[in-house]
């Protein structure tokens, strides 16, 4: 193998460091390909990357994230790892396995799996694969054990630990994974597939060294950080010089009823960034907190809006620093539970939205629904032929992603700190006694703006066979703020219907015969966020939850909210709120109450409504009328 010291020209620079970029892509390909639970297959809770060594570190050089999260968070597990592995010890083919996470993992169902790749008998290397695991024990499956208080009631937790030793697989360890999970068959073949893109990944890494050099390769590694380093520092600098303060509250955690706050201060210093969360709330008694990820996770927030278009690498974090409170909701301390990461970390990339959003003014962008609603679905699947199997599977119900200073939010995706897909509902349905009876748009969900937030969705889904659920839901008590006098979108619902039958029961807006698991309703059961209580008359006093069955006939629904308008609702387009109107994605009801639309037929009469329009303001600016948030208003009781 031929190495050079001479410096590489820029372009040479450029094509290696797409080289370790196509490497990073080609492991996650193989990864989502011979992936056996649709966590990873179809969700694309995964990512995988490539580190180098940087003196006595190691940085991220490439990524091909499906999780998001996974992308920012990625850099500093490999340093937690290392740090704490014997580096002389390891020989090719080794892999570490770690889920703990004061170790650097998000929460204990996410693995990662790290191998060593050698040149010249020294690793110069570190190739990351990870992701969800549909189950590792515990008291419910899935992970999300809502209700905990310790990560001693939680998931298997283990430290950095030989998986493969010569790409040998260490029997012990898998053994022990293997007998502490429902569904064992899942687990081997996600274990096998993280493992086996590593290998992937290291036959085109050691291709690449091989065409271009080991100096070269690196160079172009850290050319690579430095550029998206130099593109962050030029989008900070953009900014105004300054601190931003914003206070952003999760519903509660589980265990009690009390609010929990996230409070942020972005403070912007020529081209760097420095996010203090002080002030924000001690660390929970439900399982909603973090342990340290916040750290970086939401920087996710500074890179759409400063920089937008760079791959992240470890170049992303280096202009930011981030002040994380000991003991509080976004470092907990260790033994506190912390499975449910998933609300806390879309609360802090919302505030720090908000925080930059005040910072640049007419460039803003509305908060996104701020709750992925995850589902944790298992159980024994007892219809015909299938023998009494155990199974498992996850749901995203997906929401709206806030407006924006020059267009409306993207409709019905998951919050951006995941960016991952919904579920494949063909593969549900193939490969568990579920049945997806309905996943689609509803009107009335997205904030009103001058441009809107992206709609909401609803989420119905029966069993064929007795289902332990689990919920993991925030945003109930109030929808995703808007942005520059916009409205908020609708907050997040949840109902049990029996004997679901969807000729009967296909109307979402009918709630005869469904139950209220949680949302806010008026004293009729009417949802209700502009004067409903919390959770009144539902069977949870949360939106996170475990252990309900869903019996074998029988749905839940969701209604999943939308994400916060921009701009003044009254300063919207007439002709796209016609075609809004057109599409169902607003109903005429809601246009006359949030945008001031005075309808002839389906049609806007321009006149009129530039009267009423000029009579909300007046009243806005009196102190009687104010946008409202975001709901459906047809429900049928």
């Amino acid at each position: 193998m031929t190495t050079t010291t001479e410096p590489a020209a820029e372009f040479e620079l450029d094509i290696l460091r797409y080289g370790l970029i196509e490497v990073a892509r080609e492991m996650n390909e193989a990864l989502m390909r011979s992936a056996f639970s649709p966590v990873c297959r179809d969700i694309l809770d995964c990512t995988t990357a490539i580190h180098i060594r940087s003196g006595d570190a190691w940085e991220t050089a490439a990524q091909w994230e499906g999780c998001m999260q996974h992308a920012f968070t990625s850099p500093h597990i490999v340093n937690f790892v290392m740090d704490e592995f014997d580096l002389d010890t390891l020989q090719p083919g080794d892999v570490i396995f770690v889920n703990d996470p004061w170790r650097g993992t998000i929460h204990q169902s996410d693995v990662n799996l790290l191998r060593p790749v050698f040149v010249d008998g020294r690793v110069e290397f570190i190739l990351h694969s990870t992701s969800h695991l549909v189950d590792l024990g515990g008291p419910i499956p899935g992970g999300f054990s809502n209700g905990t208080q310790t990560a001693f009631e939680e998931q298997i937790k283990l430290p950095p630990s030989l998986l493969y030793a010569n790409d040998v697989p260490v029997r012990p360890l898998f053994n022990y994974i293997l007998e502490n999970n429902r569904v064992p068959q899942l687990v081997l073949g996600d274990l096998r597939a993280l493992h086996g893109c590593l290998v992937v990944g290291e036959r085109q890494l050691q291709a690449l060294v091989a065409r271009g050099g080991l100096d070269r390769v690196k160079a172009a590694g850290r050319y690579a950080i430095e550029a998206t380093e130099a593109s962050m520092r030029r989008g900070i600098a953009g900014i105004p010089d300054g601190d931003y303060t914003v206070e952003d509250f999760l519903d509660e955690d589980g265990v009690t009823d009390e609010p929990i706050p996230v409070r942020v201060t972005v403070k912007v210093r020529g081209d760097s960034m420095e996010i203090d969360f002080s002030g924000s709330g001690r660390q929970p008694l439900g399982n909603c907190g973090t342990a340290w990820c916040e750290a970086v996770r939401c920087i996710e927030a500074v890179k759409l809006m400063a920089d937008p278009g760079t791959p992240v690498n470890s170049g992303t974090l280096r202009p930011i620093e981030t002040l994380l409170p000991q003991g509080s909701v976004v470092c907990v301390l260790p033994p506190s539970s912390c499975s449910n990461h998933a609300d806390i970390g879309a609360r802090c990339i919302n505030a720090v939205a908000g925080a930059l959003s005040e910072a640049i003014g007419d460039r803003s962008i509305a908060c996104d629904t701020g709750t992925a609603l995850v589902i944790s679905l298992g159980g024994i699947d007892t219809r015909p032929g299938h023998g009494g199997t155990p199974w498992g599977a996850f749901a995203l119900t997906g929401g709206g992603w806030g407006g924006t200073w020059k267009e409306d939010g993207i409709s019905f995706c998951v919050t951006p700190i995941g960016n991952c897909r919904t579920s494949v509902q063909e593969h549900v349905e193939i490969e568990s006694p579920l049945i997806v009876a309905q996943h689609e748009m509803v009107a009335d969900t997205a904030g009103a703006g001058r441009y809107r937030g992206g709609l909401g969705s609803v989420y119905t889904l029966t069993a064929q066979a007795d289902t332990i659920v689990t919920v993991t839901c925030d945003r109930v008590r109030v929808g995703a703020p808007g942005a520059a006098g916009a409205g908020a979108g609708a907050p997040a619902f949840g109902w049990y219907i029996k004997d679901f039958d969807l000729a009967r029961h296909a109307d979402p807006l009918d709630l005869r015969p469904a139950e209220p698991l949680f949302g806010m309703f008026d004293a009729d059961g009417r949802p209700d966020p502009n004067h409903g209580g919390f959770c009144r008359g539902a069977r949870y006093s949360t939106g996170k939850f475990s252990g309900l069955v869903l019996k074998a006939g029988d749905a839940i629904r969701f209604l999943i909210g939308g994400g916060g308008g921009w701009g003044d609702p009254l300063a919207r387009d007439l002709g796209r709120l016609e075609r809004d109107l057109r599409d169902g994605l607003y109903s005429p009801e809601f246009a006359v109450l949030a945008f001031g639309a005075v309808l002839d037929g389906e049609r806007i009469d321009r006149d009129a409504t530039a009267r009423r329009r000029a009579e909300l303001a007046a009243l806005r600016a009196a102190g009687t009328w104010s946008v409202p948030v975001a709901t459906p208003l047809n429900w049928i009781l």
